[in-house]
């Protein structure tokens, strides 16, 4: 099966599945592949827990997925990766329309560390970072790689789930190596995100950006206050004395940020385009996009379309 049909794919299978099933197993290609099981994440009703299970890496092919795990709420969006330990208990929350979620349960008594500190040099550097990886996960009992659709690990993440899928040799190895990669590409470029990166003691800009980013959809200055541990007028202040720019400022541009890229989106109406950054008025929303854009949302999509050589006429 090629590549760039595994979301076409994956989502016909969860558009043709009828059972009420919270899981869709998917069957091996490969007979004898034994290192982990793949699941899709269905889209029937209720709230999606889990707990006790064994190690499973997380990973959205399209769409949105809403994730809480020990207290923490995220967003993982279309190529975001997400580590989790065995007996690490989490829910699936929400799922966008088009969201297709893969799991991959890995057989019972696989460690990360034990896998992580195999294709570590001898060299202490890579040595230091292996150890916080696993100092992380055993702590935060997960880990967020947070790629996107077009980044090279997204790539490989979508080849071993291909692999997993197609009849072919060596398939374990060939996985087993992708992994590898999948982890080396997201410490390389500084993707990983933790809870520890979320300070609630200490107070940054960097971390002000990651709540929001994980948030942005249905968040409060009081919410977000409480996250960080200071009193809200107190929080509102330090904002704009540390950043120049008011909480509620930072949050419509992460806001304006998403429709823009919602908007390149051919299957995405407008209306749910506005649910989906978190407004509830539609003539607000467009307050604020022709504000933060300087044109309206219609006349930016025709100019993104145009851009990518997509003809509705």
């Amino acid at each position: 099966m090629a590549a760039v049909a595994l979301d076409q794919y994956l989502a016909s299978i969860l558009n043709s599945n009828t059972d009420d099933t919270n899981e869709l197993k998917l069957k091996s290609g490969n007979k004898n592949f034994d290192l982990f099981t793949i699941y899709l994440e269905n889209h029937n009703t209720g709230i999606h827990r889990y707990g006790k299970d064994v190690s499973t890496i997380l990973y959205v092919v399209r769409g949105a997925v809403t994730v809480k795990s020990n207290e923490k709420t995220l967003l993982l969006k279309a190529g975001n990766v997400l580590l989790l330990i065995e007996n690490c208990e989490y829910e699936i929350q929400n799922q966008t329309n088009d969201a297709v979620l893969t799991k991959l349960k890995f057989k019972p008594g696989f460690k990360y560390h034990v896998f992580f500190k195999k294709f570590a040099c001898k060299d202490p550097q890579e040595y230091k970072v292996i150890k916080k990886i696993v100092n992380v996960l055993e702590k935060e009992h997960m880990l967020w790689l947070k790629n996107n659709q077009v980044t090279r690990p997204a790539q490989v993440m979508q080849n071993v789930v291909n692999g997993y899928l197609n009849d072919e040799i060596f398939v374990g190895g060939l996985i087993i190596a992708e992994l590898t990669i999948l982890l080396i590409l997201s410490i390389r470029a500084r993707r990983m995100v933790t809870s520890a990166g979320l300070n609630k003691t200490k107070f940054e800009g960097s971390a002000l950006d990651n709540y929001i980013d994980t948030h942005f959809a249905n968040i409060t200055l009081t919410q977000a206050a409480k996250y960080f541990g200071f009193n809200p007028n107190y929080f509102s202040n330090m904002v704009k004395q540390k950043t120049g720019k008011s909480f509620v400022d930072h949050v419509d541009e992460r806001r304006m940020q998403e429709a823009r890229n919602l908007l390149a989106q051919l299957d995405i109406s407008l209306k749910e385009i506005i649910a989906r950054v978190g407004y509830s008025s539609k003539s607000f929303f467009y307050k604020k996009f022709n504000q933060y854009y300087h044109q309206t949302p219609a006349t930016m999509r025709e100019e993104l379309f145009r851009q990518a050589n997509i003809n509705l006429k």
